[in-house]
């Protein structure tokens, strides 16, 4: 047997039932789905990562919302689980896939086969919002990313209503208007540009190894767009514990 197009042909079946309920609307809400499941890896703990504990964790304060995204998936995974078996941690990675390449973002290939946690992963492991550019480089640098990696993923944020550009187009206007600094232009009149990204999202643009990848992707689209998938990639098996054939 080829597992290698069975597992493709079961990826197909996935992609083609979150299409059904995905809209641009709802991606920015997938992809923070995506990265919160993921982002409890703690490599040192081998802890945590890409296993589905999410749907254990909706009620901590760092989650909320995201029981919206999770109900839009769980009438994907009502219609699929009558069919095949399909874990929570792929599905929510395949919904992250999809939802990028519905806002015009790289098309990015995953495997599947991540088991699922019957348990919530330890709380504390996501970036906090405040967090300055050295803790957010030492957060990520517990899960095994680089200063690189860690840029590359805050262009995610160029998706929803945190002002970076059109909340439904993946691109790198993100990088664009960092470098902008429009928060610290705002005056009476405009207040609103106060409104622009989150504290951490400031911070990268103060520190001089972000800012030169910030610069990179802010000129060169199709370089954010690689090195956001082969992140990406590493995101959602961070942690993974991978079922057997």
């Amino acid at each position: 047997m080829d597992f290698g197009r069975v597992e493709e042909a079961e990826g197909e079946i996935i992609k083609t039932e979150i299409r059904k309920v995905l809209a641009k609307a709802k991606a920015a809400g997938l992809l923070r789905l995506v990265f919160h499941d993921a982002g409890t890896f703690n490599m040192a703990k081998n802890t945590g990562g890409m296993n589905g504990s999410i749907i254990y964790e909706l009620d901590r304060p760092a989650n909320a919302g995201l029981d919206r995204s999770v109900k839009v998936l769980e009438k994907v995974k009502a219609a699929l689980d009558v069919i095949m078996q399909v874990s929570w941690a792929d599905l929510i990675a395949l919904a992250g896939v999809e939802a990028l390449a519905l806002c015009g973002g790289p098309n990015i290939r995953i495997k599947l086969g991540r088991q699922d946690t019957k348990s919530p992963d330890p709380d504390g492991e996501l970036p906090e919002e405040s967090l300055n550019a050295s803790g957010l480089k030492e957060c990520f640098q517990r899960k095994g990313f680089s200063v690189q990696e860690l840029v590359a993923l805050s262009g995610a944020h160029t998706l929803g209503n945190k002002g970076f550009g059109n909340p439904t187009n993946f691109d790198n206007s993100y990088f664009q208007i960092l470098l902008e600094r429009p928060w610290m232009k705002a005056s009476k009149g405009n207040e609103m540009a106060t409104m622009i990204g989150l504290p951490s999202d400031h911070a990268l643009v103060e520190d001089d190894e972000c800012l030169r990848w910030i610069t990179t992707y802010a000129n060169d689209q199709n370089k954010f767009f690689d090195d956001f998938a082969k992140a990406y990639d590493k995101l959602v098996n961070s942690g993974v514990h991978w079922r057997t054939l």
